[in-house]
């Protein structure tokens, strides 16, 4: 990876450095994250009651660093472009070994009218949900993220992102399903529309995924916001998908690709199989480097399983600099039926979680701390 790494850095310090015009009208940017954490998790795992202390990585956001740049073309036209790689700080090794640029590689051209990306990209459940949520949708405490289980990113990706008009943004995708005479096989679809107004912010977007013969689709809703009340905010969120997301019989949207793939889960096809996920949360600024903060969140199984959960925690972000943040979370979690939801955080690695038994509660503790760069 370190390879890698500076044969990356080498090639777009040397195109930046080509005459006195190119650095005139382009900018580079290297960018990061460091997320590391200290966490307990207890939950009753294989039958009997078990207790895991990890140092982890990626509790409040996924550690990554990132080159994003812009070429001025002149009449209002920029070419964009940003390429993210995630990474593990504790081992130092890339956060998927499969490949490099694992969470957005794409290209763009931005012009008056909006902007227009190719390539691997975010999707705007992902982008946005952190505004739904006390908790920035991360952390064991996050509710809203553990039950919710939105498609994060997707591959081969076409999307248009209009101007701001009254603080009000739209965005449109369409991801390539690369299937010899259909455009609907294996694609995706997505739209949001998010806006300020005051102290007020809103969302809405909506995903739907079809499988490779265009027979059977995936359908996700995400909607909420937040209200800042002067101390605080208070935050609502709701999220919707036909796709059986419990533990117990996984999600059907492979990622990271994020395409329908009827052998990894199944989809509700029968009218009223959907599970739905209710988020409550608010955060008090006790000072400008302190704040609190505390949420409640229920999801809801319509379909036969009736796989049930609920959790209840509360938050500490002490900011020691502008980049640098402390964060301490306490949590619990129960489960109904036989739903195995677990603690994730932004994107924990397999062996920093527990998985409960079906039915089973989990409680969960987490101090980290957190740098931007």
């Amino acid at each position: 990876m370190k390879t890698r790494l500076v044969v990356i850095l080498t090639v777009f310090s040397t195109a930046a450095a080509i005459g006195e015009p190119a650095r005139a009208q382009s900018s580079i940017t290297l960018y990061g994250v460091l997320d590391v954490f200290t966490g307990y998790q207890s939950a009753k795992v294989g039958g009997s009651n078990k207790s895991l202390a990890v140092l982890g990585s990626n509790g409040e956001m996924t550690s990554r660093w990132g080159v994003r740049g812009t070429e001025d073309l002149g009449g209002g036209y920029r070419t964009t472009f940003d390429l993210e790689s995630g990474f593990d700080p504790t081992t130092g090794t890339q956060q998927n070994a499969y490949r490099f640029f694992d969470r957005q590689a794409w290209i763009g051209i931005s012009a008056p009218y909006g902007e227009f990306r190719f390539g691997r990209q975010n999707t705007p459940m992902f982008a946005w949900s952190g505004n739904l949520d006390a908790f920035s949708a991360a952390t064991y405490g996050s509710g809203y993220n553990n039950f919710a289980n939105w498609l994060a990113r997707v591959d081969n990706d076409i999307s248009y992102i209009s101007p701001k008009v009254a603080n009000t943004q739209i965005e449109a995708h369409y991801s390539v399903g690369g299937k010899a005479g259909t455009l609907a096989g294996n694609a995706v679809y997505q739209v949001g529309v998010q806006t300020n107004q005051g102290p007020v912010y809103l969302a809405l977007a909506y995903l739907n995924a079809a499988n490779a013969t265009n027979t059977v689709r995936v359908q996700e809703i995400m909607a909420g916001g937040n209200v800042d009340y002067g101390s605080g905010r208070v935050y609502l969120a709701y999220f919707r998908a036909n796709d059986v997301i419990s533990a117990t019989t996984s999600n059907a949207l492979s990622n990271p690709a994020g395409k329908y793939d009827p052998t990894v889960g199944p989809v509700g096809n029968k009218a009223g199989n959907y599970h739905s996920t209710y988020s409550v949360s608010a955060d008090y600024r006790v000072s400008p480097f302190l704040s609190v903060g505390a949420g409640y969140a229920f999801i809801k199984d319509s379909s036969s399983l009736g796989n049930n959960a609920r959790q209840m925690s509360a938050i500490v972000n002490y900011d020691l600099s502008k980049r640098t943040r402390l964060y301490g979370v306490v949590s619990r979690l129960s489960n109904s039926g036989t739903a195995q939801f677990k603690m994730a955080g932004a994107s924990i690695t397999t062996g920093s979680f527990l998985t409960p038994d079906g039915g089973q509660n989990e409680t969960g503790v987490q101090i980290g701390i957190r740098h931007l760069f």
